[in-house]
C-alpha cells in the first residue's frame, strides 16, 4: 500500500486510482454540490426553452400589433372620409346659412314695409274719423291744422328751450285739430295714430298737446288712436292724461 506523506503523494495516488477520487468527492462534497452540474444543465435547458417561448411571444405580439396598425390605418382612412363628408356638409350649411340670411333680410324688409303699410292705413282711417274723435271728447272739430300752420305757430313762439328734433316731430304730428267746446271756446286735439298704439305714441301725443297749449294759450287734449293698444299705456289712459280712440277692423278694410 502506498504511503502518503505529502500533497503530491495524495495527488499521485488519486491519479492512479480514479475511483478513490470519486469516493473522496462523495465524502467531501454535499449532494447539492455534486448535483450542481446536472442542475445547471437543466436550468440552461429551461432558459433556452423560455427564450424560445419569449421569441415566439414577441413574434406573435408583433403580428398582432401589425394587425392593429392595419386596423388603425383603416379607421384613420374612414375618419378621413368622414371628415371630408363633414367638410362638404359644413360647406352646404354655410350656403344654407347665407340663403337664410338673405331670406331674413328680405323678411325684415317685408315686415318693415308691412308695418308702414298698416300704420298708413290706420292713419288714413283715423283722419277720416277726425270729427268722430272730437265728438267722443264732447267737442266739435272746426279744422285740421296743416304742417305750414304748425310751423307758423313755432315761428311765432319762443322755442329757445326746445330742440330742433322735438319741433320737427311736432310739425309732422299725425293729426292736430282745432275744435270748439260747447260754449264755443276754441281748443285743440293732438292725435297720434298707429296700428298698435304704444308708449311712443302716448308720449308724442301728450307732448304735442302741451306744445299747442304753450303756443296758443288754449286748452289741449292728447289722443292716441289705433286698432290695438299696448297694455303698458293703460295707466296713462285711466289717469286721463291721454284719451284712447279705437279704430275698428271695418274702418281699416280696403274698399
Amino acid at each position: 500500500m502506498s504511503t502518503i506523506n505529502t500533497m503530491e503523494d495524495l495527488i499521485q495516488v488519486l491519479d492512479e486510482h480514479p475511483e478513490w477520487l470519486e469516493a473522496l468527492r462523495a465524502r467531501l462534497l454535499s449532494r447539492e454540490l455534486l448535483n450542481l452540474p446536472h442542475t445547471l444543465a437543466m436550468f440552461a435547458a429551461e432558459m433556452r426553452e423560455f427564450k424560445a417561448q419569449m421569441d415566439r411571444f414577441v413574434v406573435s405580439t408583433n403580428k398582432r400589433f401589425d394587425a392593429l396598425d392595419a386596423k388603425f390605418d383603416a379607421v384613420d382612412s374612414r375618419f378621413d372620409a368622414v371628415d371630408a363628408k363633414l367638410e362638404t356638409v359644413d360647406a352646404r350649411l354655410e350656403t344654407v346659412d347665407a340663403r337664410l340670411d338673405g331670406h331674413d333680410v328680405t323678411l325684415k324688409r317685408i315686415t318693415d314695409d308691412l308695418g308702414q303699410l298698416k300704420g298708413t292705413h290706420a292713419r288714413n282711417a283715423a283722419l277720416e274719423s277726425a270729427g268722430i274723435i272730437a265728438r267722443d271728447l264732447g267737442l266739435r272739430r272746426t279744422k285740421s291744422l296743416s304742417q305750414e300752420e304748425l310751423q307758423d305757430l313755432i315761428d311765432e313762439a319762443d322755442t329757445a328751450d326746445l330742440s330742433a328734433d322735438a319741433l320737427r316731430s311736432f310739425r309732422v304730428a299725425d293729426l292736430i285739430m282745432e275744435a270748439a267746446e260747447e260754449d264755443g271756446e276754441i281748443c285743440y286735439i293732438a292725435v297720434e295714430i298707429s296700428y298698435t298704439a304704444n308708449g311712443r305714441d302716448t308720449t308724442r301725443a301728450i307732448r304735442n298737446a302741451e306744445y299747442m297749449t304753450r303756443f296758443t294759450g288754449k286748452r289741449s287734449f292728447a289722443v292716441v288712436s289705433g286698432l290695438h293698444r299696448d297694455d303698458r299705456i293703460q295707466n296713462s289712459i285711466e289717469s286721463g292724461e291721454v284719451f284712447w280712440h279705437q279704430l275698428t277692423a271695418e274702418e281699416l278694410n280696403a274698399d
